[in-house]
């Protein structure tokens, strides 16, 4: 692996990581959901129906794929 793609992992996982830390984006573990059904997938993870804790509202729970185009584009779609 050459050191700019490293370099610029890193960069993504500070950028992500400070993000939530300075609460500009919230962090759910998954074990906060319940009700868990898949509804869809695509190039970049997977889409599921959930409940958040003990409410009755659903919500679409999008999962990443672990790479580093993923974070990449997760981090340029936040931006």
């Amino acid at each position: 692996m050459s050191k700019n793609i490293l370099k610029d992992s890193n960069h993504y996982i500070e950028w992500l990581e400070k993000s939530i830390v300075d609460e500009h984006i919230n962090y759910y573990d998954y074990s906060d959901f319940k009700n868990i059904l898949p509804i869809g997938s695509g190039s970049y993870g997977n889409i599921n129906r959930v409940n958040w804790k003990n409410t009755d509202h659903f919500f679409a729970l999008k999962s990443f794929s672990d790479d580093k185009q993923t974070l990449e584009e997760i981090v340029k779609e936040f931006m």
